[in-house]
């Protein structure tokens, strides 16, 4: 790809995620030469205001997230962190379209996150395997974007792959978890487009469900009900 197809990609991204915040009721600037705080120098793509009290610095890349360093975004995440009502976000050439909170796309509350865990349960013992990993992914997704805003790591919007190749690589989970959580997107992405894979058994499901707990466990305020054996 030369350098004008490349400069064309990205004025056309930033024009149509421009487009749709101004078509949510945004204030919109592009490139702006003023920002709403200091910001170490960093001048954003766009600047996007809810009020004066309320709004997103948004940088815009034109690669797929997988080809994205997001250290420096990381420090830039943390000092917008620091302004009340106010979010950075890192968008990338693979998104289909931003998500933000006011477009009824907020995650999963921990109480949501709870109540589906508990359901996996009763899917596993109707023996219903197949709804229970798939459920449990949902999980580990909302899990790993959670910890992500949490941590003002600006990838909560990230395609799963990247989103736990880059909590690893911040040291967010360990190899252990990275392994696990990389095995079973295989399995995930064989169910999701209506294959049948040999892999999913009793055995991968409790090491997916071992995994979840793991990161409630560690993440959540919310602990999981105890078990009576």
């Amino acid at each position: 790809m030369n350098a004008e197809t490349t400069t064309n990609k990205y004025s056309q991204l930033e024009k149509r995620i421009a487009q749709k915040y101004q078509e949510q009721g945004y204030q919109v600037w592009i490139n702006p030469d003023a920002v709403p705080f200091d910001l170490s120098g960093y001048r954003p793509d766009l600047v996007v205001k809810k009020s004066d009290h309320e709004g997103y610095i948004i940088e815009i890349k034109s690669q797929s997230s997988k080809q994205i360093s997001i250290d420096r975004y990381k420090e830039i995440a943390e000092i917008v962190a620091q302004h009340s009502g106010w979010r950075f976000l890192l968008i990338t050439g693979d998104e289909q379209v931003p998500i933000n909170p006011s477009d009824g796309n907020s995650l999963l509350s921990w109480e949501q996150i709870i109540k589906k865990r508990e359901n996996v349960d009763h899917l596993i013992a109707l023996g219903d395997q197949e709804s229970a990993f798939l459920i449990l992914w949902i999980i580990l997704e909302v899990l790993l974007r959670k910890q992500a805003e949490k941590v003002s790591i600006p990838i909560e919007r990230f395609s799963p792959i990247s989103l736990i190749k880059h909590l690893y690589s911040q040291g967010e989970i360990s190899i252990e978890q990275y392994n696990i959580a990389m095995n079973f997107s295989k399995i995930r992405n064989q169910l999701v487009h209506g294959f049948q894979t040999l892999e999913l058994n009793q055995e991968t499901l409790s090491q997916l469900a071992q995994l979840v707990d793991q990161l409630i466990g560690l993440w959540s305020p919310i602990k999981l009900p105890v078990k009576n054996n």
